[in-house]
C-alpha cells in the first residue's frame, strides 16, 4: 500500500513565529526554540535560541516574554 501525501493534516501543529524589534529592523523567533531571554547591560534583550544561536532585541525582555507566551498557548 502506497502513503498518501498530499492533503493529509500534519502530525504537528504549526509553529508560531514571533516578532521581534532589533537595532537594524525585525527579526522573527519560533517561540518553542527559545531557552532563555537576557537583560543586557543596557536593558535590552538578548534572547538565546536551542543550538545557541543568539537574537539581539531593542525591547524590554518582559515585552518578548509576554509575545512568547501568548504564541505557546495558541
Amino acid at each position: 500500500m502506497r502513503p498518501r501525501c498530499g492533503g493529509q493534516k500534519a502530525r504537528h501543529p504549526v509553529t508560531s513565529l514571533v516578532e521581534v524589534k532589533s537595532l537594524g529592523g525585525t527579526n522573527y523567533v519560533r517561540s518553542d526554540r527559545v531557552i532563555a531571554i537576557q537583560t543586557s547591560p543596557t536593558g535590552t534583550a538578548v534572547i538565546v535560541m536551542e543550538g545557541g544561536t543568539t537574537v539581539n532585541s531593542s525591547e524590554m525582555p518582559k515585552i518578548i516574554a509576554e509575545r512568547l507566551l501568548a504564541a505557546a498557548r495558541g
